[in-house]
């Protein structure tokens, strides 16, 4: 196998692993309530629905192509997910920005798409999937 084709593999694995990781992420937080658990789920689907939104509308009206750009959707749902967990898990903020960093660059490496593609797709949905996620997890703190 070349390596072409290792770095291929491995950057086509990178979001279905985070995907995983993302499901599995209730079950490792301590206190593990309920109301937060389906806050979390909920606002990390809705920031994954907008990521796919975009995309639609992207595809539509050509926004990123007309500056030039392409709109990364693996960028952007693996920053959507990694946002998610970090919001909710903080001690995985950390390694999880790590590992998204090193995809987003390896992205670049195999010329997917460039710094710009990646990060005008990634940080708005980044920080909709914070902002999604803080304002549930104080909801349903709130109505606890």
């Amino acid at each position: 196998m070349t390596t072409h084709k290792v770095l291929g593999a491995i950057a086509n694995s990178f979001n279905p692993i985070v995907a995983i990781l993302a499901l599995a992420v209730p079950f490792a937080r301590r206190p593990r309530t309920l109301r937060s658990t389906i806050a979390y789920y909920l606002a990390a689907g809705i920031a994954i629905g907008l990521v796919y939104v975009v995309r639609a509308i992207d595809d539509r009206y050509g926004l990123w192509a007309s500056r030039g750009l392409d709109y990364s959707t693996h960028s952007a749902f693996a920053a959507s997910l990694a946002a998610s967990i970090a919001a909710f898990h903080r001690r995985w903020a950390a390694p999880l920005v790590g590992a998204t960093v090193l995809y987003f660059a390896l992205e670049m490496f195999m010329r997917y798409h460039g710094v710009l593609d990646i990060l005008s797709s990634a940080v708005p949905a980044a920080m909709a999937a914070a902002v999604l996620l803080i304002a549930s997890l104080r909801l349903s703190a709130r109505s606890a």
